[in-house]
């Protein structure tokens, strides 16, 4: 029993990534145009229509697998400051650093998450690191209250390459 309840998690695992995708307006209509051009195809015969559509289901792809290519083997640490008072403004650092050693990533957007796993209202954008390089940006807050605030988490979210989905993960 025990290791059937083992061999169902690791499939759970394999088969539901921690990453989440969300398609963006321009990721339907593409979508929607791709699925029109791939019915007027069959329905017609015409072979060119069918090379645009092969063409159009590749581009969907290479989406996947360069977005995918950005997001990994990323390493992010927020840095907070000595000290924070309520009331007064502070600078929240997020660093980012990329551990691939060829391939940059494009276009990361960085968001703090709340106690309930909602994003904070600001957000840090780099716009590319380079393969092995780490770069610093911050992002100012106010503290409304006194008292401890926990943060849970980071969200990392790109809409590269091409922007028809966001795809993202939320790191502890």
């Amino acid at each position: 029993a025990r290791r059937a309840a083992r061999l169902r998690a690791r499939f759970r695992r394999w088969f539901s990534p921690p990453r989440k995708f969300k398609l963006t307006r321009e990721g339907k209509w593409f979508i929607g145009a791709t699925l029109v051009l791939g019915f007027a195809a069959v329905n017609g015969g015409i072979n060119l229509l069918f090379l645009m559509f092969g063409m159009l289901l590749c581009l969907l792809v290479a989406n996947g697998v360069l977005s995918e290519a950005a997001m990994r083997r990323l390493e992010v640490h927020r840095h907070l400051p000595p000290a924070i008072h309520a009331g007064s403004p502070f600078l929240m650092g997020i660093s980012v650093r990329n551990l691939k050693a060829r391939v940059a990533t494009f276009s990361l957007e960085v968001e703090d998450l709340a106690l309930d796993g909602k994003p904070i209202d600001r957000r840090c954008f780099f716009l590319k690191i380079p393969a092995g390089r780490q770069q610093e940006t911050s992002y100012r807050r106010t503290l409304a209250r006194r008292g401890i605030h926990r943060l849970t988490g980071l969200r990392l979210s790109t809409r590269f390459p091409f922007g028809l989905l966001r795809r993202s993960i939320d790191v502890e």
